[in-house]
């Protein structure tokens, strides 16, 4: 996203920085991905010339919004955070101690940000300082050029990955985000549709959901373009087997295209808020994966979690007169892929954050986890299984507020070529209580006494190829591993046990049941095969919750 903040700010500054500078900048129409992602740069100048910038940006614990932590239900973007539109935090190298004082003294956690944002301009002014060493090395003219060069590099290289797709026109299927944080039971239509001309791909996302009133909306340049960028750049140039190092810059953003008409929630009109815009993206990703299916089918994933329950849990401290705010970015699972199962309980997509150790929240936050570990439920069955990822349970030790942007409790990861869709994610407070109660994924403020539970699970990815065609003897291995369950090794792979005790296949009643399941319809999803079953509470719009069969009562 920095390529954009920098152009919002600069434009903000009509182009004018000196050395010694530094600005802070957050403005989600002007380049930034949200406003919580907050950037700090520092301009670069040689013998007077101004080069570029060494720059940061970081999610600071609050911005100042109408809830601590997070506001997916915002009313616009004066609402859901302060405003930073390219201010100078330091002049000429001289500490603007009102801007300062504006900055820190207007939020909830001014110890904590201004610590994250000391440590953001030393980063930048290190950076900057290596720069100059690198110039100051070899000339100014070798090291702008070179930088150049990898641009430019980059971009041939991906330019050779899409013209190796047939040209055409690929769509995925309609994905439903749950709703916008207000109107529950309104789903919002996200259409994908992938176009490859040559050596250039066009993502278009024209016949999306018309834009929303509240945080549900999403920055076009600083999240959008970059998710659209990084779809991309994740299948056709994947780091992990591609041959060659291919540097991300703005040379990888240049074969790519991104259509979003004006007024939808991928391209919103000011003052939209568009605080909780996470999710929505990842969708785009997830789609884009989708839509690439068939041109690519040994590169893509079924369909994955493609979304975050990204969680705050805050309380108010008398003896500094600050508020604790605790930020936790809970983990999915991808979809089944091409000669592997899927990767379980693990970030997902372009989430780029790392699991928070529990030992860490024990010591700092008034917050215990009581439960963190793999869904009970089954993995989507698959040629190759889907992932499968977390149930978590967090405590309150005082009394607290809970705030969470959270996706997927309704549209399950979609499986391929006959891989069965995934599971939903679920939210309750209280859960298995005489208080138990039912959250969506997208709350605000949600108030919690001490000693309550909010317990979440993120959604399961979706199966890659036909259950069918699964090995018996990995499917023995799955039902030992507790990742299915006998009945579905029956029901979806056509597998038999001679003897439930120690599971052994019996293959010529496995050979028959597959046979009689090849030649008859058979359902796609664990959603509906549960549901068919009876096994559903009816009451929780997810997929296993409540469902005696896994020990969850």
């Amino acid at each position: 996203s920095l390529p954009w903040y920098i152009r919002g700010f600069m434009h903000t500054l009509g182009g004018k920085v000196e050395e010694g500078d530094v600005i802070v900048h957050n403005h989600p129409y002007l380049g930034a991905s949200h406003t919580p992602d907050v950037a700090v740069a520092v301009p670069i100048f040689w013998e007077g010339e101004h080069l570029g910038f060494a720059a940061v940006t970081a999610h600071v614990l609050d911005v100042g919004g109408a809830f601590p932590g997070i506001n997916a239900d915002a009313f616009d973007v004066y609402a859901e955070a302060k405003l930073y539109n390219g201010l100078r935090w330091y002049r000429r190298g001289e500490l603007n101690e009102d801007l300062d004082r504006m900055i820190f003294e207007n939020v909830r956690t001014e110890t904590m940000n201004r610590g994250d944002m000391n440590a953001m301009l030393a980063a930048c002014q290190l950076g900057r300082d290596r720069f100059l060493r690198l110039v100051q090395r070899y000339g100014v003219d070798t090291v702008m050029s070179a930088g150049y060069d990898w641009m430019d590099y980059s971009e041939r290289m991906l330019r050779a990955q899409i013209a190796k797709i047939p040209d055409g026109e690929y769509k995925a299927p309609t994905g439903w985000l749950d709703d916008d944080a207000r109107n529950r039971g309104v789903r919002l239509r996200v259409e994908t549709t992938v176009r490859v001309e040559g050596d250039e791909i066009t993502i278009d996302l024209t016949g999306s959901n018309p834009e929303v009133p509240t945080g549900y909306n999403v920055p076009y340049e600083g999240s959008l373009l970059v998710g659209a960028y990084y779809a991309v750049r994740t299948v056709l140039l994947d780091e992990a087997t591609f041959p060659e190092h291919v540097p991300q810059n703005d040379g990888i953003f240049r074969p790519v295209k991104v259509i979003a008409p004006r007024g939808t929630i991928y391209n919103p009109n000011f003052p939209r808020a568009c605080f909780s815009r996470f999710c929505q993206v990842q969708r785009v990703v997830d789609n884009t994966i989708l839509a690439l299916a068939d041109a690519l089918p040994q590169q893509v994933t079924g369909g994955n979690s493609a979304g975050v329950h990204f969680c705050s849990y805050s309380g108010f401290l008398e003896e500094t007169g600050e508020y604790w705010i605790y930020l936790e970015v809970n983990e999915g699972s991808y979809g089944g892929r091409y000669g592997k199962d899927a990767m379980d309980s693990v970030d997902n997509l372009m989430a780029n954050t790392r699991n928070n150790p529990i030992e860490e929240l024990d010591m700092r936050f008034p917050v215990r986890c009581d439960q963190y570990e793999l869904r009970p439920e089954p993995a989507a069955p698959g040629k190759w299984r889907g992932g499968i990822s977390i149930v978590r349970r967090n405590r309150f030790l005082v009394d607290g507020t809970y705030s969470c942007e959270g996706d997927r409790q309704h549209d399950p990861p979609r499986g391929v070529f006959g891989g069965w869709d995934g599971l939903v994610a679920s939210c309750r407070k209280n859960p298995d209580t005489s208080r138990e109660e039912y959250l969506e994924a997208k709350v605000t403020g949600i108030p919690f006494a001490a000693g309550e539970v909010i317990e979440f699970r993120s959604p399961n990815g979706g199966g890659y190829g036909d259950p069918l065609e699964r090995d018996p003897e990995q499917v023995r291995e799955d039902v030992l591993d507790d990742f299915t369950t006998v009945e579905l090794a029956r029901d979806a792979y056509g597998v038999v046990f001679a003897d439930e005790e120690t599971l052994a296949v019996d293959w010529e009643a496995t050979e028959a049941l597959r046979e009689e399941l090849r030649a008859r319809p058979r359902g796609r999803s664990l959603t509906d095969y549960y549901a068919d079953r009876g096994l559903v509470k009816v009451n929780l719009p997810t997929s296993i919750a409540g469902n005696r069969e896994f020990g969850i009562e």
